[in-house]
């Protein structure tokens, strides 16, 4: 039986296709038979990724090849509504990178607790996401498997920072470093947390007198409107020169994170935060939001609160200490006894 892994492979590089790509080499590496189809359309091809040009026909297939084992990274609700419907006749198994199915009511949530059902397993990496997800859809707990998504990154992605962003953080006496998918402002506001980010700078630039220089990584700009807001509201502040977006950017963040002095992760709903773990590995202290279960190495504040992320980021910036942190499994290992539970 084939065993596909169906997501996407940067770019854009975000902490999902980040994770798919990692994956999928890996798993290559142990078994020649596992490949992924690229849904992102990325053009990237190798003898692990196949490249998905038309979305919708490569689900309208699947009553008609062999059966396959389908690993689904997706989020999009479409896509596994697509899954649902046209790959019952495949072995499933899902692995959930954020919270958003939760919020999913009427017909959507019949449909992902439809596809619930007839998954193999389901993969998510938040012990405190058991309840929300019972809460919501009819699970059968020995389908559960609770696994970390981040692996670390291999010496062969190391590419080197541009020279701007390498001068941008030189200029700085202090640096930090964020990052988002995409610029969103939905119903829990500013999910990446971008305003607590001004706010924080504007109190380290501002009224502390710090000269600190802000990195912000975003694979896909998305909402314009309120991107181009939250630029006005720097240059209103003064901080332009103190802030440097670096919009899909051909740079691997790890690479950022490493050479900055912090690592800030606001967002209001998260599962790990690959980031997170990218920048512990490379000795940056970590402060983020504690919306979900992060390594005990990171500095937690109160999720929305940029007093509280203020108070812990400013002696952590001060101290300019590096912390060590080593990942808790080989996920790899770990997927590849999954499959050859199926296979």
């Amino acid at each position: 039986m084939k065993k596909e892994i169906w997501g996407f492979y940067p770019p854009p590089i975000g902490g999902i296709s980040i994770y798919c790509k990692r994956l999928a080499e890996k798993l290559h590496a142990i078994d020649e038979s596992v490949i992924m189809r690229d849904f992102a359309q990325s053009g990237y091809e190798s003898e692990c990724v196949m490249r998905v040009k038309n979305r919708i026909l490569e689900f309208l297939k699947l009553p008609f090849v062999p059966k396959r084992l389908i690993h689904a990274q997706f989020t999009n609700f479409y896509l596994l509504m697509m899954l649902y419907l046209f790959g019952w006749k495949h072995d499933i198994v899902l692995t959930l990178h954020n919270r958003r199915i939760v919020l999913l009511d009427g017909w959507k949530r019949k449909v992902v607790n439809q596809l619930f059902r007839r998954a193999k397993y389901i993969i998510y990496n938040d012990p405190a996401y058991t309840a929300l997800l019972r809460e919501k859809y009819d699970i059968d707990s020995g389908k559960i498997v609770l696994l970390p998504t981040y692996m670390a990154p291999e010496q062969s992605e190391v590419k080197g920072l541009t020279t701007e962003l390498e001068e941008f953080i030189n200029k700085h006496e202090y640096s930090i470093s964020s990052n988002a998918h995409r610029v969103i402002n939905n119903v829990f506001g500013d999910l990446y947390g971008i305003d607590q980010l001004i706010d924080l700078m504007n109190r380290l630039v501002n009224e502390k007198g710090l000269d600190v220089g802000m990195v912000f990584c975003i694979a896909d700009i998305f909402d314009y409107e309120y991107y181009d807001k939250c630029v006005a509201r720097i240059e209103e502040l003064g901080l332009t020169e103190h802030f440097c977006f670096a919009v899909n950017s051909p740079v691997n963040g790890f690479e950022v994170w490493a050479h900055t002095d912090l690592f800030v992760r606001a967002t209001m709903s998260d599962m790990e935060g690959v980031s997170v773990k990218e920048a512990l590995q490379f000795g940056t202290p970590v402060v983020a939001s504690d919306v979900c279960t992060r390594p005990k190495e990171t500095v937690l504040y109160r999720t929305g609160d940029a007093d509280d992320l203020f108070e812990k980021v400013y002696p952590l910036l001060l101290e300019r200490r590096r912390v060590t942190y080593v990942p808790e499994v080989h996920v790899e290992n770990e997927i590849m006894r999954i499959y050859s539970l199926l296979v």
